[in-house]
């Protein structure tokens, strides 16, 4: 019996001592922008606050799309797909500023969202943004909808304040299949899906 109470003994104080390995992960990278609960959530407030004023006028619908791959062996037609919103202070920052300054939170969500589709061209996927509030449109291949093919980096996206940009990811639960559009090379409906 003493024995084995040492032995207990012993094995409280090695627990005790341990440190879970999640707790010596480096933190992610990133920085302000890193793939993190906390980032997530303050850029979905200041999309919510940056739309309250500006409206739909003020935001993207982003896309993205692996640039390996083309839709039924046709190298003209690609797949889209649907990612979130971007809002942005209109007066300051460019479509093209906003996605640039956010990149790394939209690849990582593009990548975790959709693992097959695009988690194995994680740093060359390619981001396409269309007029904000138009998924139905978009999904109706409507040919006035077409996708603007956005830049991974612009000089000056570094400096754009966080509060001048928000994210509002798109969730998708267990059930979802997700959104995603064909498009040509060019974000152009392509004919034949034209009112289908």
């Amino acid at each position: 019996l003493k024995n084995r109470l040492t032995a207990l003994n012993m094995v409280e104080d090695e627990e005790k001592d341990y440190v879970s390995p999640m707790r010596q992960r480096p933190p992610p990278k990133g920085g302000d922008i890193a793939y993190t609960n906390e980032n997530i959530l303050r850029q979905l407030r200041y999309y919510n606050d940056i739309r309250k004023v500006g409206g739909k006028d003020c935001v993207q619908d982003i896309y993205v799309r692996d640039p390996n791959t083309s839709v039924g062996g046709n190298n003209n037609f690609r797949l889209f797909w649907f990612v979130g919103k971007v809002a942005r202070c209109t007066g300051t920052v460019s479509p093209e500023l906003a996605v640039a300054r956010l990149f790394n939170l939209i690849e990582e969500h593009a990548t975790r969202i959709r693992p097959i589709e695009l988690g194995r061209s994680f740093g060359s996927l390619e981001f396409y943004v269309a007029p904000g509030d138009t998924e139905f449109l978009t999904s109706q291949n409507d040919p006035g909808i077409r996708l603007e093919k956005m830049p991974r980096s612009v000089d000056g996206a570094e400096e754009v304040a966080l509060l001048e940009v928000g994210l509002n990811l798109e969730i998708l639960t267990n059930q979802g299949a997700g959104f995603c559009i064909v498009r040509t090379e060019d974000g152009v409906v392509p004919p034949h899906l034209i009112g289908s």
